[in-house]
Order: C-alpha cells, then structure tokens, then sequence
C-alpha cells in the first residue's frame, strides 16, 4: 500500500558501492522524501523539487535497517512463488473477501477459444473449449475475477469512504504484483483485485489506509493516528498483510 502521491518529472538511476542500488525520482507533488521497495522497480527515492541531491545517501545509510528488512520478505515471497507450479490450474476459489468458495470445472469441447460460464446458486464456474490451453484459462479467470473486484471491491470502498467520511475522486481495480493499494494526489484510489482472496476486515483496512492518503500523502505520525481511529487495530492487521500474498494463488502471477 504504497501511496502513489506523486508526478514524476525525471527518474535517475543510482549506484554505489557502499549502498544498494536506487532509482532517485524527482516530483513536483512530492512535499516530503519517501522510500519504496518493490519487485518491480527496486528502491526508489521519490524527492521534492527542490531537495539537495547530495543528502540522499546519508538518508539511505540511515534505512539500511528497514532496506535490508524489507528486502528479505521480498526474497522470500520471490522464494516462495518459484516453488509452486504456475502452470496448474485451480479447481477451486477461496474468495474470502466475498465468504465465498467457488468449485471450477473444465469442459473440453471442439472450440479453439474459450468460454466462462458461472451458476451462481452453486458458486460454480464451468470453463468450456481448449481447456488444454492453460494461458487462455488464465487469462479468462483473471479477467472473470477482475469483473468481480470492480463489483465487491469498489462498493466496498464507497461504503467505507461513506461510513468515515474520507471523500474519494475515483477508483481503479488493477493487478499488480506488490501493492495491495495506491492512492495519488488528485484522490485517485488504485486497488489489486487480488484483495478479493484476503479476510474481509484485511480487506477493509486496506480501503482504510487508502483513504487515509487523501488527507495525508505519507506515513506519517498524523496519518497513523489518523489510521488508528478507524481501526485501531492496524498494526496487527498491517503486519499480517506481510504474509498475505502467500494465500493468493501462484497461477495469478504472470
């Protein structure tokens, strides 16, 4: 849950020695410094206008702690998503957000392409046509699962935004690999369709922390202490999102 507060204006990429690799990425939005950590970009150091270049490798010295942290739990959920098989496919669908379990049946028929149809009265999926064609049947039940966080997810935060009273512009559902949310300056909510696997409260807590982000485009004291009054539970919650991408399925990874 990374907020995605800025616009980016020039990226740089930067490596020494004695630190690890980072990309440096000036914004014009970017009020504060801010670290990330992701597969897909590596370290990243988003940096106001006007920031002094020159105090970004003591800051990296200062986080090698949470560096190093963060990049093992990214190792070993790299770890763990080798070691399952991606090429098979589910017979089942654990939607905890939803309380629902949907069986998965395949239907070999002449057809080259392929075809979903769902009964919902049994939470039943039938896949029909070149069912051998495993990236097919993927893509469909992504795309089937995509259809379903639009529906469940995005209502979901207009309830929440409603019941705290945290205004959103718009909301995007998207697949991606690490960030369960973002939410940028202009209060555009992005959110992983993937969250769909993932307890309900998990869930809520996520629309939560992106909520939050509209008023407070960091993490902050104040925006935790915001955080803290919708959900005090929040670091126990936070903390079990470290370990939550293991109950999502390896077939939905590219």
């Amino acid at each position: 849950m990374k907020p995605n507060s800025h616009n980016a204006i020039s990226t740089t990429s930067v490596k020494d020695h004695d630190l690890p690799a980072y990309t440096v990425r000036i914004s014009d939005r970017a009020k504060y410094v801010s670290l990330s950590l992701s597969m897909e970009t590596g370290l990243e150091v988003v940096i106001p206008c006007n920031y002094d270049h020159r105090k970004i490798p003591e800051l990296i010295q200062q986080k090698r702690e949470w560096i190093a942290r963060n990049q093992r739990k990214l190792h070993e959920r790299e770890a763990f998503l080798q070691s399952q098989d991606p090429h098979l496919l589910p017979d089942s669908l654990n939607l905890r957000s939803l309380q629902q379990q949907w069986q998965i049946e395949y239907i070999p028929t002449a057809s080259k392409g392929i075809q979903i149809k769902e009964n919902k009265s049994i939470s039943k999926l039938m896949i029909s046509g070149n069912v051998n064609d495993i990236h097919a049947c993927k893509f469909f039940l992504k795309k089937w699962l995509m259809k379903l966080a639009e529906g469940h997810i995005c209502s979901r935060l207009k309830q929440v935004s409603k019941r705290i009273n945290l205004p959103y512009n718009s909301v995007t559902i998207r697949s991606q690999k690490t960030l369960w949310g973002s939410c940028s300056g202009k209060k555009n909510i992005s959110l992983n369709y993937k969250l769909l696997f993932l307890e309900p409260h998990v869930v809520d807590y996520v629309l939560i922390h992106e909520l939050c982000h509209t008023v407070y485009m960091n993490h902050s004291d104040q925006f935790w202490r915001l955080v803290s009054k919708f959900q005090p539970q929040y670091k126990e919650i936070d903390k079990s999102l470290n370990q939550a991408w293991k109950i999502v399925p390896a077939w939905l990874e590219p």
